[in-house]
C-alpha cells in the first residue's frame, strides 16, 4: 500500500488512461478526487474505486476554467482535509492539417492541454506544501523527441510545452518539498481490449513492429508508473520524465 493515506486528484479521471491511473492509485491506499468533463461514468467510477476500499468522489470540471480548478480543489480539501498528490491527465488530441485548424482550435488544445496543469499546479501548491506531495504531468511521447505526427501541430506543441512546464515547476515547487514530474507515453491501447490478437489493423502492427517489447503499451503500464513517481520510493526524484513506449525512443 505504497499510498496509504494519501489524498490524490486526477484530471480526466473517468475514462482511458487517467481511469486506469485512478485505479491503480486506489489499490495502493489512496483516496482520489476525479475530475472530468461528461459525467456519463462517473457513477460507475466511485463504485469501482470505492469496492476497493478507498474513498472517492467526482467532480465535473474543466481544467481551463480558472473557476473550475479552484473549486476542484477547494472540494478536494473539504471532503478529504487535504492533498497530496496531483495528476494532470486531462487532455485532447485533434490531429489535422495546419491550414484546418481555426485559431480557436489551436488555442483549445493549449488551455486544455498546458493551461490547466498549470492552473492546476497553482492552485494545488498551497495545499500540497503543508505536507509535501507529488505532482505528475502527463505528457506524451510526440513532445518528449522527435516522434511527431503529421496533422499534431497544436497537440505535439503542448505537450512539449507541458514536459518544459515540468522542469519550471520542479525547480520552483522543490524547495516547498513538491516533487514535479511527468510521465511520457507511447502508444497505449485505452480501452479494454480481448488481447494483442484482436489488434490487427496495418497502422497497429507497424506500430509492435517497431517497438522493442513488441506489444502495444496498456493504460495500467501509465498507473504503475504514476504510482511509483508519487509514492516514497520516488523520493528524491524531481524534475524528470519517464517514458512509457516499451523501447520506442531507444530505437527510433
Amino acid at each position: 500500500m505504497k499510498l496509504n493515506g494519501k489524498v490524490a486528484v486526477v484530471t480526466g479521471g473517468l475514462r482511458g488512461i487517467g481511469h486506469a491511473i485512478a485505479v491503480a492509485m486506489a489499490e495502493e491506499g489512496a483516496d482520489l478526487m476525479i475530475a472530468g468533463l461528461s459525467m456519463e461514468r462517473a457513477a460507475q467510477t466511485e463504485h469501482e474505486i470505492r469496492a476497493l476500499g478507498r474513498r472517492c468522489v467526482t467532480v465535473q470540471a474543466d481544467v481551463a476554467d480558472e473557476a473550475a480548478v479552484k473549486g476542484m480543489i477547494a472540494q478536494t480539501v473539504q471532503h478529504f482535509g487535504g492533498l497530496d498528490i496531483l495528476v494532470n491527465n486531462a487532455g485532447i488530441a485533434p490531429f489535422k492539417p495546419i491550414d484546418e485548424f481555426t485559431t480557436a482550435e489551436f488555442a483549445r488544445v493549449l488551455d486544455v492541454n498546458l493551461k490547466g496543469p498549470w492552473l492546476c499546479a497553482k492552485y494545488a501548491l498551497p495545499i500540497l506544501k503543508r505536507r509535501g506531495g507529488a505532482i505528475i504531468n502527463i505528457t506524451s511521447a510526440s513532445g518528449h523527441y522527435g516522434g511527431a505526427s503529421s496533422g499534431g501541430s497544436a497537440y505535439d506543441a503542448s505537450k512539449g510545452g507541458l514536459r518544459q512546464l515540468t522542469y519550471a515547476l520542479a525547480a520552483e515547487f522543490g524547495p516547498h518539498r513538491v516533487r514535479v514530474n511527468a510521465i511520457a507515453p507511447g502508444v497505449i491501447v485505452t480501452e479494454p481490449r480481448t488481447g494483442q490478437a484482436s489488434l490487427d489493423a496495418e497502422s497497429t502492427a507497424r506500430e509492435i513492429a517497431r517497438t522493442p517489447m513488441r506489444r502495444l503499451g496498456l493504460s495500467a503500464d501509465v498507473g504503475k508508473a504514476v504510482v511509483f513517481l508519487a509514492s516514497d520510493d520516488a523520493a528524491y526524484i524531481t524534475g524528470t520524465t519517464i517514458v512509457v513506449d516499451g523501447g520506442t525512443m531507444a530505437v527510433w
